[in-house]
């Protein structure tokens, strides 16, 4: 009878890749042919805590893993590990000196020292993923300069300054993906210093010409046309460029977006927000961007003209974000809700009418026709509860809803009739919501704990 050791290298090896990294180095002391399997270099190239377990990771459980020095560990994701220390992050830069990828989500007790050790030992870094509010501009750049293969930067707006973003433009020629979110500024920071401007984005695009994903996201967007134009031409193979609440001063406009429609033919996903953006942008970015899949142009100045040129022409776009304007006499009204219906792909899930003049009867249209996960309707002053009711039927796979600065919820009772009537219901966002109550969101809560309510 065949037994386990009269298995083939390869059959064990495949075998044991299925066993986290303590286990694996219990299995390594059974005999010497299973410490050899049990170290081989396809089995240690990844480092992994699961999410169930990131939270029971202390500051000793790294050395405990990594136990000794070796070049097989490529990748670490220590994401959500809260007990991770500055000592830990040191620990793994002198034994994992092939470290290519490094994701540090959430791990909020690393500090500068950490990162400056990690700038100190690991060169080969690919990607790095380091949202963390204690890190600096200046840890960041140390650890930029060092790595010149960099592809991939993931890290908070407060650390990447223009300071920064010069070591990356001129030592990062390779940088395919940055990633900026916004940082939460403390009492003592100022928003000055967390802002966005031409210059960074001008030197970014000139030093980093191979880029294909850019989000910014800042505290402050002063940015411009003229740097929107020189991204566009500099970096041509973009598919998704984000940017979020630009300061309408600073000059975002149909020019910028038309000319990043033109040149970025690859684009699709295309976000930005608070632009003087017209139905010019749709009409061009319908022409030019046909294979388009998320458009988002929040606080705009869109009408059913443009929503109508879009969704004739792309046939791929799964989300869509628009604003209508009070500048405008007609915006989006019910003739867009029979545009979306007639037009919308099998693939379209996400809706966002902010501001628009639909009534109920264009909501149902669109619900009926469209199978939505995400339903945005903020600032949409003609609906009722009544509408929003009578299309519960036909929004049993909603994720997410939002009714921001609406008085659509005017009872108690009708909150929680949306949390019996939309069981995948995740996220419930109701901010300037006045007519409803505390008490019954404090209800709503209660009785569907699994619900997000933002207010």
């Amino acid at each position: 009878m065949a037994t386990v050791t009269s298995l083939p290298d390869a059959v064990i090896i495949h075998i044991l890749s299925y066993l986290d990294y303590p286990r694996l180095v219990r299995c390594s002391r059974v005999c010497s042919r299973w410490h050899r399997l049990c170290y081989d270099p396809s089995l240690w190239k990844t480092l992994r805590i699961r999410p169930k377990h990131a939270t029971k990771v202390a500051a000793d459980t790294v050395a405990r893993v990594v136990a000794r020095r070796t070049n097989l560990i490529s990748s670490i994701n220590l994401t959500n590990c809260t007990g991770l220390k500055d000592e830990s992050l040191k620990h793994i830069s002198l034994n994992c000196p092939n470290l290519k990828k490094l994701y540090l989500n959430g791990c909020n007790l690393i500090t500068d020292y950490g990162i400056f050790a990690l700038a100190r030992n690991c060169d080969a870094l690919e990607t790095v993923s380091i949202p963390l509010k204690n890190v600096s501009e200046r840890a960041l750049s140390n650890l930029v300069k060092n790595n010149s293969g960099l592809r991939k930067l993931y890290a908070y707006s407060i650390a990447v300054t223009e300071n920064t973003i010069k070591v990356i433009s001129s030592g990062c020629p390779e940088l395919e993906k940055m990633i900026v979110y916004e940082a939460s500024l403390e009492d003592d920071q100022k928003s000055y210093a967390d802002v966005l401007t031409d210059q960074m984005m001008r030197l970014l695009a000139n030093g980093c010409r191979k880029l294909r994903k850019l989000t910014l996201r800042y505290n402050q967007v002063l940015v411009s046309d003229r740097s929107l134009a020189a991204l566009a031409k500099k970096c041509r193979k973009l598919e998704s460029f984000v940017i979020d609440y630009c300061d309408k001063d600073g000059g975002i406009t149909d020019f910028g977006v038309c000319t990043i429609a033109h040149l970025c033919r690859n684009l699709k996903c295309l976000n930005i927000s608070n632009g003087v953006i017209t139905d010019v942008s749709l009409i061009v970015i319908a022409d030019q961007l046909p294979f388009l899949e998320d458009l988002s142009l929040e606080f705009s100045e869109i009408t059913d003209v443009g929503v109508y040129a879009l969704m004739n022409r792309c046939e791929k776009l799964a989300r869509l974000i628009v604003h209508n304007s009070d500048s405008i006499e007609t915006g989006i009204t019910d003739n867009t809700a029979c545009v979306i219906a007639n037009y919308a792909s099998d693939e379209f899930r996400s809706l966002g009418l902010g501001f628009a003049d639909i009534t109920d009867e264009g909501l149902k249209t669109i619900c009926f026709n469209v199978e939505l996960s995400f339903l945005s309707i903020n600032g949409c002053s003609k609906l009722t509860y009544e509408g929003l009711k009578s299309c519960f039927c036909y929004l049993d796979c909603l994720w997410n809803l939002d009714i921001s600065f609406t008085d659509i919820v005017g009872k108690d009772e009708q909150l929680l009739e949306i949390g019996n009537s939309l069981p995948c219901l995740e996220t419930l966002d109701i901010t300037d919501c006045f007519s409803v109550s505390q008490e019954s969101v404090k209800a709503f809560k209660e009785k569907f704990p699994h619900c997000k309510v933002n207010m």
